[in-house]
């Protein structure tokens, strides 16, 4: 389904005369107004947004690529260094765990290597192991409890990971993502890890073919989501390929800032973690209204999530999500140096960003629902009367409703299945009954909804503006 600009310079959109319809990998079904990741990215605080739109232009890697890789690469650099405050007046890490799922050729190696870059200069003289792929989970822990606190687990493709053992460790990565250390079992028998330390940073970012990542959730999205860490993932997905990027024809003057950035705040977190565990480290504060944001945004997620989960699930999506923004917002504002506590514009950035996450998550774990009978029948009553309207060229086309249902047997559809086809579409503010008298004689018709042609009902509100 395609929409159009309604202004020049965004803030709206023109509707397709179309139904929505709910499609495996098709985000814009959940959440309608739910940000693109191209909306997501204008959304962004201006140095990241800055950085993202060079990336995008030199490598010409997919929207989906870039964001997914530029949060990843910012969470990593900040949650060494920070912590945010909670819902519940606790403090939680910063770092994020992310999926990106594409095609071949979607730009997922372009911007992964493009952006490890600065974190892989910064954490030279790290001493520990710090950047992990597709290990076993007791050797990831073993290293962790060995002193590997600040830790990513980060590919350009991921398949072996979907294939692996880590992929399936719930219970572990639900602890490391709240910044604890998992439990000791049996096997942990290891007298050197006696002495682990009492909590640990693990940022994830996984970049996968969409195939993959489709098997993996067909397979286990029971257990994962009854485990409580599917929701804690952020994920995106395209089915686009990139673009031919400028490539060195264009300075990377933005890209060289950015990694200077994150050379700073590595350094930070560095400084941080070799003194203090890393839940002790510094506590970033929520401004009211910033809370406040957050508790209208947790509303609208929860709202996303009925349409196609039961209540308790679409709770447990909506508290998750809200929990990701909130930590999105505090990288947003650590990355800028924004001083003081959060604020209620960053945090509405963040509410955008974690929406565009939210209807690519639902598209991609929720089961497709099926399109009722009466809506394809209205779908394909409504296209051949554009037809009919382009062809006499009418202002305001109309037809006898009498006319209308005499021509269900050409369509291969009893009287009744041409009524419901009429009632559909006039349900979805696409056309109307109305009485008119013509000839002295009263007449019922069905007219097009004029109004169609130059308003909305799938609205994004616009980015605010940038310096």
């Amino acid at each position: 389904m395609m929409n159009f600009p309604a202004q020049q310079f965004g803030g709206g959109f023109m509707p397709s005369q179309t139904y929505p319809s709910t499609r495996y990998g098709d985000y814009s079904s959940f959440g309608l107004g739910s940000p693109t990741a191209s909306q997501a990215i204008e959304w962004l605080t201006p140095g990241l947004y800055r950085a993202a739109a060079e990336l995008r232009a030199i490598t010409g890697a997919t929207p989906e690529a870039v964001l997914a890789n530029l949060l990843g690469s910012v969470s990593f650099a900040v949650s060494g260094g920070y912590r945010v405050r909670a819902h519940n007046g606790q403090t939680m890490p910063l770092s994020l765990h992310i999926q990106f799922a594409g095609p071949p050729l979607s730009g997922k190696s372009a911007a992964h290597d493009r952006l490890i870059k600065p974190i892989v200069e910064a954490m030279r003289d790290w001493k520990k192991a710090w950047q992990f792929a597709d290990i076993q989970p007791s050797t990831l822990l073993r290293k962790i409890r060995g002193g590997s606190v600040f830790a990513l687990l980060s590919m350009a493709e991921g398949q072996r990971y979907l294939r692996g053992k880590l992929s399936l460790a719930f219970e572990d990565l639900n602890d490391l993502y709240d910044g604890h250390m998992p439990a000791f079992n049996r096997a942990d028998d290891h007298e050197s890890e006696w002495n682990a330390p009492q909590s640990a940073v693990l940022v994830v970012c996984v970049n996968a073919q969409s195939e993959p990542l489709r098997a993996w959730l067909e397979r286990y999205v029971k257990p994962a989501a009854e485990s409580g860490y599917l929701y804690r993932q952020l994920i995106l997905t395209t089915l686009q390929t990139a673009t031919d990027g400028v490539g060195s024809r264009q300075p990377a003057s933005e890209l060289v800032r950015h990694d200077r950035r994150i050379r700073e705040l590595i350094l930070i977190s560095l400084s941080s973690l070799g003194t203090i565990q890393a839940n002790c480290l510094p506590t970033i504060e929520m401004r009211p209204c910033a809370e406040a944001v957050l508790h209208k945004s947790l509303a609208g997620f929860r709202s996303m999530a009925s349409e196609v989960a039961p209540r308790y699930d679409a709770e447990v999506f909506a508290v998750r999500l809200a929990a990701n923004m909130r930590r999105i917002a505090a990288c947003l504002h650590v990355y800028e140096g924004y001083a003081h506590s959060i604020s209620s514009e960053t945090m509405q950035r963040a509410a955008q960003i974690a929406r565009c996450f939210g209807a690519h998550w639902l598209a991609s774990v929720s089961q497709p629902k099926q399109t009722p009978d009466e809506v394809v029948r209205g779908q394909r009553l409504l296209d051949t009367l554009h037809g009919l309207a382009r062809q006499s060229g009418s202002l305001m086309p109309s037809w006898r409703e009498a006319d209308i249902l005499v021509l269900a047997p050409n369509f291969g559809w009893s009287r009744a299945e041409m009524k419901s086809a009429i009632t559909s579409i006039c349900g979805h503010g696409l056309a109307q009954i109305v009485p008119r008298i013509e000839n002295g004689r009263r007449v019922i018709k069905l007219e097009l909804m004029a109004r169609n042609f130059t308003s909305s009902y799938l609205t994004c509100s616009p980015a605010p503006a940038r310096s």
